[in-house]
């Protein structure tokens, strides 16, 4: 149950990560990341459960992992993105992760 719980929570943190309006808001990083790092750790609350059955590990443990830590990841360079565009300088992102700005150019 943890596992699969822990995937499902995964899958929805990637498709935050990717889909999510942060319009410039870096605490909208924090929360996706704290929701990817919550999946990894009720995926791994299953790995004692499988061990003391004495059966191998399900496959969701790792594959959470790894969607949970590409979630992380994508929510880092979004942070590192945001601080970047305040500070003027432009990195390559998608455009719903920066602050809308109006005809003239002024940041809303």
């Amino acid at each position: 149950m943890f596992a699969w719980t822990g995937l499902f929570l995964a899958v929805g943190a990637l498709v935050l990560a990717i889909a999510a309006p942060l319009q410039g808001d870096a605490l909208r990083t924090v929360w996706i990341t704290g929701f990817g790092a919550i999946s990894m750790w009720v995926a791994y609350l299953a790995v004692p459960r499988y061990r003391g059955a004495g059966v191998p590990v399900s496959w969701t443990v790792p594959l959470t992992m790894v969607l949970g830590g590409l979630a992380i990841l994508i929510m880092f360079y979004a942070f590192a993105v945001i601080v970047a565009a305040a500070n003027g300088v432009a990195l390559p992102a998608p455009a719903h992760w920066l602050a809308p700005t109006d005809p003239a150019g002024v940041t809303a």
